[in-house]
């Protein structure tokens, strides 16, 4: 008889919690979903931490692609993520450098992390981290002062550092003064312009 009731009260219990997370999940204002656009890819994805103008654009561009992307903010009440929430990109809040939140990530089964936050060091936290959970993971790191970028290559492998400022003036430049270039490469480091022929 105890037994029965114990089984009872735990069958009721359960049906209640499975009927609160429901609601829950229907009702709340979650960045990611279990099925569709703005759920979290799990295979061949992109993580991009930092959800400013950069990681916006990026994520739209990968999602053009046909890449799956998902994007780890710090801030829920920021634009960028009402924006992204409109798109349906699945947004992860939390600390992009925090191993717990990448790890929930699936990296080892992603392409690619790009830390693309304003914060240059931010960016190289979220890349020495990334690159301690899953060692051979592609990192993009966007670093707007050169120094940081070197100083960085020297403490871990980082891979190519590519100076996008001095190769977008090179190309700004040609125009300006009415070259005929049409596209501008980096080529062990130096921005080599390409005259249409």
């Amino acid at each position: 008889m105890l037994a029965m009731v114990a089984t009872m009260l735990l069958t009721l219990l359960s049906a209640a919690c499975f009927t609160g997370g429901l609601i829950d999940r229907l009702t709340s204002r979650r960045l990611i979903g279990l099925v569709g656009l703005n759920a979290v890819p799990r295979r061949d994805h992109v993580v991009v931490v930092g959800l400013g103008e950069v990681g916006y654009r990026l994520c739209t561009a990968l999602r053009e692609c046909g890449i799956p992307v998902v994007v780890v903010s710090d801030d829920e009440e920021d634009e960028s993520v009402g924006h992204a929430r409109r798109d349906q990109l699945p947004i992860v809040i939390g600390r992009g450098a925090d191993p717990v939140v990448l790890h929930r990530l699936s990296l080892d089964r992603a392409r690619a992390v790009a830390a693309v936050r304003p914060d240059d060091l931010t960016n190289v936290e979220v890349a020495m981290t990334a690159r301690s959970l899953a060692d051979e993971l592609r990192v993009v790191l966007r670093a707007g002062d050169g120094e940081v970028a070197q100083e960085t290559g020297s403490l871990f492998r980082i891979g190519h550092v590519i100076d996008v400022h001095r190769i977008a003036a090179a190309l700004i430049a040609s125009r300006a003064l009415g070259g005929g270039e049409e596209a501008v490469v980096a080529v062990d480091g130096e921005a080599k312009l390409l005259a249409t022929t």
